[in-house]
């Protein structure tokens, strides 16, 4: 159900005709419920611990999306179905992360890595046979039209602390959070295509949206101007008023409305996946660097690709760079190979 099956259980479970459901249906959903109850409940105590070990060792952390929602917006945090934690740090305290990250028992999964084709990593540690996953951003997306959108230090100055995780966490404030929802979308929806439009992030965006007030609307209108992502915001609100019935102010719609300069975002809207690395090309202010995202996105570290492919034989890699380079080319609008939805 596109991320929302302990959504609606909870939500339904208190209408009046929830009886009246099949029962099968109401039991899936309430041993859903349950399950995402108890990993809620120890991916939630794994994190405080982390967030904490990254802060006594100097790493300022940010916690977006789901994770971040979940506490902020959502009835309970595991109304909020989700796989992962992401989390942004600051670019130069990506080395310092990594080494918390490995002390308290996390590895690093097999992933293209470079200086541009991608800005995250991620970061597993499997308990008692749960998952912890941590996603760990220094630039808000990996697509470059939305790479450098939200810095790390203008999210921090505006952020909010997320009292039930300790002090060290703190979340994006209301109106960048709804920007990075519509970034979120947009980025998938270029790499994914309809697929990109799951239920769960829509209801990000009306959640986040209800919870605006009137003073916040119209700086989040100016914001979405002067960054350039008018077209991918109402695209988000059109689909999210069309799938919750959600009341987006007017003022706020004709505004991001007015004509305007050519948006380079609103490819992701619209193009052919192949497309988008030409418009991430597009989006780089210099020829080296285009030229270094080509390379990184063709010919990753030999490291990767012979894990990748399971194998020690090196004199194949001819081979293997061959047949990954057409997918590389056409998936690199998110990452670099596409390996799993974020939310």
């Amino acid at each position: 159900m596109q991320g929302t099956k302990a959504l609606l259980d909870h939500r339904l479970r208190t209408a009046s005709a929830w009886s009246s459901w099949p029962a099968k249906v109401r039991e899936a959903l309430r041993h859903d419920a349950r399950m995402q109850t108890a990993l809620d409940l120890l991916r939630e105590r794994e994190l405080i611990t982390l967030l904490a070990a990254l802060a006594a060792s100097g790493v300022e952390t940010l916690l977006l999306k789901g994770a971040a929602l979940a506490y902020s917006h959502y009835p309970l945090p595991a109304s909020r179905s989700r796989c992962d934690t992401d989390v942004l740090i600051r670019p130069a305290d990506c080395a310092a992360a990594r080494r918390v990250l490995a002390r308290s028992g996390y590895e690093r999964r097999n992933e293209v890595s470079g200086t541009l084709v991608s800005f995250e990593e991620c970061h597993v540690k499997r308990n008692r046979g749960v998952d912890h996953v941590i996603d760990l951003h220094w630039q808000i997306n990996n697509a470059q039209v939305f790479a450098n959108a939200l810095g790390y230090d203008e999210a921090y100055a505006r952020s909010v602390p997320i009292q039930e995780l300790g002090a060290p966490a703190r979340a994006l404030c209301p109106a960048h959070a709804l920007l990075l929802a519509c970034m979120h979308r947009a980025a998938h929806l270029g790499a994914d295509g309809e697929e990109g439009n799951r239920l769960v992030w829509l209801y990000d965006i009306h959640l986040i949206a209800n919870a605006m007030t009137v003073d916040e609307w119209p700086d989040f209108a100016q914001m979405c101007t002067a960054k350039g992502m008018r077209r991918i915001t109402l695209d988000a609100f059109d689909s999210t008023r069309r799938a919750f019935a959600t009341a987006f102010p007017g003022a706020v719609i004709e505004a991001l409305s007015q004509l305007g300069a050519a948006e380079l975002s609103a490819t992701y809207l619209d193009a052919d996946r192949k497309e988008l690395l030409l418009t991430d090309l597009r989006a780089l202010p210099t020829w080296h660097a285009r030229a270094t995202l080509v390379r990184e996105s063709l010919f990753p570290p030999v490291s990767y690709v012979l894990a990748k492919y399971q194998s020690e034989r090196r004199w194949l890699l001819p081979w293997w760079y061959a047949r990954r380079a057409p997918k590389a080319c056409g998936r690199r609008s998110r990452i670099s190979p596409r390996r799993k939805r974020s939310y």
